[in-house]
């Protein structure tokens, strides 16, 4: 019984969020209904204008009042999807700290374990190259070893470059929505 119910209120409320105005039209109508039943059920009295005036006076103010409370729902769907903007704005600030984390570890990572070794194979080579610089056979495997070195360095700024990429891209695309749901509103 009470999922019943609280089955009916959902339904309700949402078709109330939904409808705001058909409330509204019900509520006065149904107003206007009792009090014409009201200002009828004397018809042997004589009744002036003045008479329905007064008994449809507050009409005017419901018809505000609905306007007001439409207004007030609009708001209040408005505040809604701030606030939802608002927390994946602070989503997305969370991922870009962790990404940016992520990426702060990753080029420390390499630096300490890829680059130095790198940075002391590339000394060496320019060592032995200055040594042995009439060796073509040598030369040209110290050529090889420079062209393995600049692959593998490029492969490690492709890699932080594309972990920046990523952190932007994440918040173009939130940003992007954002435009996309106002210009719809």
């Amino acid at each position: 019984m009470k999922g019943l119910i609280m089955n009916v209120w959902k339904w309700a409320r949402l078709f109330a969020e939904k409808y705001p105005v058909i409330i509204a039209a019900i509520v006065i109508y149904l107003y206007y209904l009792l009090t014409s039943l009201n200002l009828f059920q004397r018809p042997a009295e004589k009744h002036t204008v003045l008479d329905y005036i007064m008994e449809f006076d507050s009409l005017f103010f419901l018809w505000l009042a609905a306007a007001a409370l439409i207004q007030v729902q609009k708001m209040r769907k408005a505040y809604k999807q701030e606030e939802e903007h608002r927390r994946n704005i602070e989503r997305a600030f969370d991922r870009q700290q962790i990404y940016g984390n992520l990426v702060k570890d990753i080029t420390m990572l390499l630096q300490d374990n890829v680059n130095n070794p790198l940075a002391i194979i590339s000394v060496t080579t320019q060592e032995i190259r200055r040594r042995f610089e009439t060796d073509r056979e040598i030369v040209k495997f110290l050529d090889r070893i420079e062209g393995a070195m600049k692959r593998i360095h490029n492969t490690i700024r492709d890699i932080q470059s594309y972990e920046s990429q990523k952190l932007i891209d994440s918040t173009s695309d939130l940003i992007n929505d954002r435009k996309v749901n106002h210009s719809q509103v």
